[in-house]
């Protein structure tokens, strides 16, 4: 009996640990702003994930930027596509406000008032798998060029190789990509040396095959990554990774370590209620809370509906919308 009730107990583990949008985890290869739970994608049947998102400060109207995220799935899961906006220029300009008139009577004056106007670029970007559902390449399109990054792996599973190129598309229907000119950015390969069943060491060598970094990763028993320190060879640079997990295998901290621009220490936290559901993150900076995100969900809903983000340092809030399409 005993037993049963262990592996009862693992099994519902193994779901909760899953029963997210997003995912937390530690990532090898990130895909967009956001990363989401393949496993929850699917079992939701969610074919695309509409983020937008606006602005409130203290004490002032709603700022709408623009601001827009989309995300698509394929059936089993995998994101295949999504763009989002970044923020290119703020204009201001003078504009009339018409006179107001009732009853043939002017109330109001016509005036002019300033008006901000967000200029946006737009990121696109195509993810392709091979028949291990690995991922093999990202095409990211910024103005006329694209970004390319294609991935090889070794017998274990782990990148081996990375090559990230610049190439151009010369095909006449731009919403297909044909290979024109492509340059090689950096190429990168990575060795592994498994130091012991909870530790392996990763090299990270330069197109010349020189190790620049190195990495030594640590595991727990569970084969969730606990730490990742990564040291430059050629200078003092370094980041140290750390992870703590619940018993669902849920990341519920991540703290970085950082000299890489001035010693930096940032940390998240994540909070779930008791239903599994993810409702709350904090950021900090140097110990400084600089954020507070609040998850809303619909009642009965599994996904979030809309998520707002306290922004201590800049005396906002952040109000953003999820809208979902399904298979």
């Amino acid at each position: 009996m005993r037993k049963k009730h262990f592996l009862y107990f693992f099994i519902l583990l193994s779901y909760t640990a899953q029963a997210q949008l997003f995912n937390y985890n530690p990532i090898e290869i990130s895909v967009g702003p956001c990363a989401f739970n393949a496993f929850y994608i699917k079992q939701n049947k969610i074919k695309s994930v509409k983020i937008i998102m606006v602005d409130k400060p203290d004490g002032a109207v709603i700022i709408d930027k623009g601001s827009a995220q989309v995300y698509e799935f394929d059936s089993i899961g995998r994101i295949i596509r999504y763009y989002y906006t970044i923020l290119k220029n703020v204009e201001r300009e003078e504009v009339e406000v018409p006179a107001i008139v009732k009853r043939g009577k002017i109330i109001r004056q016509a005036t002019t008032k300033m008006v901000t106007r967000y200029i946006n670029d737009t990121i696109f970007a195509n993810i392709f798998y091979d028949k291990q559902n690995r991922i093999i390449s990202k095409r990211i399109k910024t103005n006329d060029y694209y970004d390319t990054f294609y991935y090889e792996y070794n017998t274990e599973g782990n990148i081996k190789k990375e090559l990230h190129c610049k190439e151009t598309n010369v095909s006449e229907n731009k919403t297909e990509f044909k290979l024109g000119v492509q340059t090689i950015l950096s190429s990168e390969t990575f060795e592994y040396v498994k130091a012991s069943k909870t530790q392996t060491q990763k090299k990270c060598l330069n197109d010349e095959g020189r190790e620049y970094k190195k990495c030594i990763i640590n595991y727990d028993e569970s084969g969730n990554i606990l730490s990742e320190n990564y040291n430059y060879l050629v200078s003092w640079m370094f980041r140290e990774t750390n992870y703590e997990y619940d018993m669902a295998d849920r990341v519920i901290k991540q703290t970085v370590n950082s000299n890489e621009n001035g010693e930096i220490k940032t940390s998240k936290t994540f909070e779930y209620d008791k239903k599994n559901m993810l409702v709350s993150e904090k950021n900090y900076k140097n110990n400084e809370l600089l954020s507070e995100t609040s998850y809303l969900y619909d009642e009965g809903a599994k996904v979030p509906s809309s998520r707002l983000i306290r922004d201590h340092k800049n005396a906002s809030i952040g109000i953003v919308k999820f809208i979902y399409s399904f298979y």
